[in-house]
């Protein structure tokens, strides 16, 4: 048995719920889109150092990759594995959300800025996941 945090809930169709999802999709391709436009403003801007000569191409090019483009693609994974299980995607931008705080060191001005977004959609997807599963307990038990 699976636990019920990485179950689907597809079968679920309360109008509720169905606009919680929806909302957290929405939010989650928003946020997805955002760093991944973060991630190519990054490598254009990289990109004039080394065409002008004054850098290494390897390291601002690995940079970019380490920073923008690698958080970006598991945001597509949360938000793509997590279609109709709102209690994984949840837990994913939970964690992303938490890895961007710890990122920002001590520069605590770029806290809320980085990680609003990801925390945003975590508790939009935790608030589906819970309206999902009272849904779903409902319909079982009447």
């Amino acid at each position: 048995m699976t636990s019920p945090i990485f179950s689907s809930l597809r079968g679920v169709t309360r109008t509720r719920y169905v606009v919680a999802i929806w909302t957290s999709r929405v939010l989650a391709l928003a946020v997805t889109a955002l760093f991944f436009t973060a991630w190519w403003d990054e490598s254009q801007a990289r990109q004039q150092l080394v065409l002008g000569g004054a850098t290494n191409p390897d390291f601002f090019f690995q940079w970019s990759i380490w920073t923008h483009f690698l958080p970006a693609l598991a945001l597509a994974i949360f938000t793509f594995a997590g279609w109709n299980r709102p209690g994984l995607a949840g837990l994913g931008f939970a964690l992303f959300a938490l890895l961007q705080a710890f990122s920002v060191g001590t520069e605590v001005a770029y806290i809320p800025i980085v990680v609003a977004p990801g925390l945003i959609v975590a508790i939009a997807y935790a608030t589906a996941y819970r309206w999902g599963m009272r849904e779903r307990f409902l319909e079982k038990n009447s």
